[in-house]
C-alpha cells in the first residue's frame, strides 16, 4: 500500500521534491523521542484511565508539535507537503509493522509501551484491522500536513483530533475496536479532505 501510495505520488507529483519523505520520516523520529519522558512517567502510574489519558493527550499534542516545526522549517507547497505527510505515516507503519513494543525497557516501560503500540491502533491481528489502519494512519499524516501546510492555526484542529483519535484507541479499543476504528477513519478522512481543500493549488 505504502509502495502504491509512493509511485503514485512520483507520478503525479514528480521527485523533485520527493526527498521531503526523509524529512518527514525524521520528524516522526523526533515526536518519538518526544514522547519518551511522558511514556516513562505515565506508565509507573496505576490508575489506568489516568494514564490513558496522559499519553493519549500528549502524544497528540507532540506530535502536532513537531509536525508543525517540520512544516514552517522544510516544506513549502502541495506536493513537498504530501511528500512530508507520506514519509511521517511510512516512519509510524514501518515502526509499528516491525517492532515488538513489548519488550521495550528503560526507559518506557512495559505499560507505556503498550500504550504506545495500542495508539497504533494494532490492537487486533486480522489483515483487516490492520488494512483499515494503515488507511486511516495515512489519511490522518497526510491530511495533518496538509493542514498546517495552509495555515500554522491550523495545529490547534489537527492536535485536538490526533489526542481524540489516540483516547479512542487507548482506552477503548480493546473492547470497541470496531467502532473506534470508523471513528478514527472519519475523523482521518475529514482531516484529508480539508487539508486537500485548504492547500492545493488553485
Amino acid at each position: 500500500m505504502l509502495v502504491l501510495l509512493g509511485v503514485t505520488f512520483a507520478v503525479l507529483l514528480g521527485v523533485s521534491q520527493a526527498g521531503t519523505a526523509l524529512l518527514g520520516v525524521l520528524g516522526w523520529l523526533v515526536a518519538l523521542a518526544a514522547h519518551l519522558p511522558v511514556l516513562g512517567s505515565a506508565g509507573r502510574l496505576h490508575a489506568a484511565r489516568r494514564r490513558d489519558t496522559i499519553l493519549a493527550v500528549s502524544s497528540g499534542i507532540t506530535d502536532e508539535v513537531v509536525r508543525l516545526a517540520l512544516v514552517v522549517v522544510a516544506v513549502s507547497g502541495f506536493p513537498s507537503a504530501l511528500w512530508a505527510g507520506f514519509g511521517w505515516a511510512l516512519a509510524q507503519l514501518v515502526f509499528i509493522s516491525a517492532t515488538d513494543l513489548t519488550r521495550f525497557g528503560w526507559p518506557i516501560g512495559r505499560q507505556a509501551a503498550e500504550q504506545l503500540k495500542a495508539q497504533g491502533g494494532f490492537l487486533s491481528t486480522h489483515p483487516a484491522h490492520r488494512a483499515v489502519r494503515g488507511i486511516t494512519s495515512i489519511s490522518f499524516h497526510l491530511g495533518a500536513t496538509l493542514l498546517l501546510t495552509a495555515g500554522p492555526w491550523w495545529v490547534l484542529a489537527t492536535a485536538a483530533s490526533h489526542a481524540v483519535v489516540n483516547m479512542g484507541f487507548a482506552r477503548w479499543a480493546r473492547k470497541r475496536l470496531v467502532p473506534v476504528e470508523l471513528f478514527g477513519a472519519v475523523v482521518s478522512v475529514v482531516l484529508l479532505l480539508a487539508g486537500l481543500f485548504a492547500s492545493s493549488p488553485g
